[in-house]
């Protein structure tokens, strides 16, 4: 059963790729196929068992905060049930089924939200794997859309955006970071999503993002942030945890006097956000 909780647990640890969105739902499944499969000798260790994988969940990627609220409903709920083994199983499974739902529902709203704002542009500018932001340029006009993606080294997360727009028949226009600040004099709008939104207004995302953000302010751009509101957090920039992956992902040269840095997010400060895009309203929550 270890390798169980150690493999599900590695899917959402692992994966540097997609984003907080799809992430915790990737986590709500992992509950729920671990509640299917776990054994324990009583309702006392089976919820021991549940309770102590989602702190792993939510442990495994810290800087998410995504992950944090909606294993966190699931736990709750989990905690305060009261019934015997099979009851407590059937209890999670479905606590995890309506968890997803609610974040279904909330990134539905997001996504309308963001279509609304954003839908008469043109030419817009991304960046790193947001799902979220990735259904609203799908459901934007695509005869009128040209789509600025930077790749977003190291895992190229935007080779995978640029080849599903592409697919989609939108026209994209791949980048490297470096050539951000010449794009965004380009676009009519950048818009991002969020792996956190912060206590204090500003928020975590893939590193690069504050670059982006510095590029549309330097070009006179609005910078949207799609983000449900499932991502904030009462953390503030100050005690963000910012994750760093292992350097060899860059491939430095082998030198002994040569360290790889490999920071994977960053936060963007609330002053260079135009506005955000939210099933709630975030505008008025940090701009009152």
């Amino acid at each position: 059963m270890n390798e169980l909780r150690h493999d599900l647990l590695r899917r959402v640890r692992d994966n540097l790729c997609d984003g907080a969105s799809h992430l915790a739902r990737i986590a709500l499944d992992c509950l729920s196929d671990y509640t299917e499969e776990v054994e324990a000798a009583d309702v006392a260790a089976l919820r021991g068992e549940l309770l102590g994988f989602a702190d792993e969940l939510v442990e495994a990627r810290p800087s998410m905060a995504a992950i944090r609220h909606l294993v966190g409903r699931w736990r709750d709920s989990v905690a305060d049930f009261d019934g015997d083994m099979e009851a407590l199983r059937a209890h999670a499974r479905d606590r995890a089924r309506l968890v997803r739902e609610w974040a279904n529902e909330a990134t539905e709203a997001t996504v309308r939200d963001a279509i609304e704002r954003v839908g008469t542009y043109e030419r817009l500018m991304t960046y790193s794997m947001s799902s979220t932001v990735t259904r609203v340029l799908m459901q934007l006009p695509s005869s009128v859309l040209e789509v600025v993606v930077p790749e977003s080294r190291p895992r190229l997360e935007g080779a995978r955006l640029a080849t599903t727009l592409a697919e989609a028949r939108i026209d994209v226009a791949y980048i490297t970071e470096a050539q951000i600040g010449v794009f965004a004099e380009q676009v009519e709008a950048v818009i991002v999503g969020a792996d956190s939104v912060l206590a204090d207004g500003a928020f975590v995302n893939k590193v690069g993002t504050r670059l982006a953000a510095l590029a549309a302010r330097e070009a006179g751009v609005p910078f949207y942030v799609c983000a449900e509101s499932f991502k904030c957090t009462d953390v503030s920039t100050s005690d963000a945890v910012l994750e760093e992956k292992a350097g060899s992902e860059l491939n430095p040269p082998h030198l002994p006097s040569l360290r790889a840095r490999n920071v994977y997010f960053e936060v963007t400060p609330a002053e260079l956000i135009t506005e955000w895009l939210s099933d709630v309203d975030l505008n008025a929550r940090f701009r009152p």
